[in-house]
């Protein structure tokens, strides 16, 4: 992990080279955990400064090159039907906020280099209005407690967020939701006419991010990708909301959680300690970053699933609740309340006609 770690601070602007000279297969290790963390267009950033500067080119430096390309357009594209769905709802009456991704994406050097993947959008209202709205003009695939699929455009996979985050445990749940609305306001009114859609705040960004890698370091699994967009919300954030957010970070529950990444950005991205929120915590900041290394972006390189078969419900389950433990002491009640609520979820699920 040493020369993939160089690489990142090259990148980042905060190393000038790496520590030797790198052969093929060095350059092979680092393609391939750069496509596992789902950050190979910010690392191309370093690859082409240590060959401006006289690192030999890897002789597949053109196949990285040419899907950064595809990369960069996907995220044109992505930008121009975020500003399109905004219009949509819009026109129905209807405020909305782009969640993380193309949003995230303007905090970085170079967005189009971000990985993206889909739309998530927060929008205002209630569960069963949203969902009426959209079952009225879409397809409505997977809806859950707190997102449904639509298929509003063919070539973008889109996310109708009726909150934009949950928690397993019913009493913070609770916790979440006041959270969400005591903010709500802020956020959908926070639109940028340069791009044509809201995204968050700077503050709320920094507790509903923790929230998102939270839920998925606990449900499938977390890669860098996601913690380098949490890199770039610190940075944005101004030194007066510090202390704030965390303190929200702990009133919901939180805060161990934050210990165990502010270890992680620091010791992958090198973020200064002027932007972290708390001290870190070693232990279990360690844990953090030995389950992004093994399981890579979403937990799809998790070697330790290949007994589950993910098509089935109930595999799925149960590795997740023994996994889980893992996580027991930064998140007790998460862990404790997951083997409860998704049954529940299901039964909920069906109850409400949800697909």
């Amino acid at each position: 992990m040493t020369l993939f770690k160089e690489l990142i601070l090259i990148s980042l602007g905060k190393r000038e080279g790496f520590s030797r000279r790198l052969n093929e297969a060095d350059w092979i290790s680092l393609y391939t955990e750069a496509q596992r963390q789902a950050i190979g267009g910010i690392l191309l950033d370093g690859v082409e400064k240590v060959i401006a500067s006289g690192e030999d080119k890897p002789k597949f430096l053109m196949q990285w090159i040419s899907l950064v390309l595809a990369l960069e357009n996907r995220n044109r594209l992505l930008n121009a039907r975020c500003k399109e769905i905004t219009k949509v709802f819009n026109e129905l009456g209807l405020r909305s906020c782009v969640l993380k991704g193309q949003g995230v994406a303007r905090l970085y050097p170079n967005p189009l280099r971000r990985q993206c993947g889909d739309i998530d959008l927060w929008v205002e209202g209630n569960r069963d209005d949203i969902y009426t709205t959209l079952k009225a003009r879409w397809k409505v695939g997977d809806t859950v407690i707190h997102h449904a699929d639509v298929e509003i455009f063919k070539d973008t996979p889109t996310e109708i967020h009726f909150i934009p985050s949950f928690t397993y445990s019913p009493f913070v749940y609770r916790k979440y939701k006041k959270f969400f609305k005591k903010c709500g306001d802020r956020q959908f009114a926070n639109y940028n006419e340069s791009v044509g859609f809201a995204c968050p705040t700077p503050d709320f960004n920094a507790v509903y991010s923790l929230m998102h890698i939270f839920h998925h370091v606990l449900h499938e699994g977390i890669g860098l990708r996601q913690l380098l967009d949490y890199y770039f919300i610190l940075k944005s954030l101004a030194k007066e909301q510090r202390v704030q957010v965390f303190e929200e970070m702990r009133h919901l529950g939180l805060a161990k959680f934050a210990e165990a990444v502010m270890y992680v950005e620091q010791q992958m991205f090198g973020l200064e300690p002027e932007f972290l929120l708390c001290k870190p915590d070693g232990k279990t900041g360690r844990r953090l970053l030995e389950e992004i290394e093994l399981a890579g972006n979403f937990g799809k390189y998790d070697k330790r699933y290949q007994h589950v078969d993910r098509k089935s419900r109930m595999d799925v389950y149960l590795h997740n609740v023994k996994r889980n433990f893992v996580f027991f002491k930064f998140a007790p009640s998460e862990v404790l309340w997951a083997p409860i609520w998704k049954p529940c979820h299901f039964v909920w699920r069906k109850i409400k006609g949800y697909s």
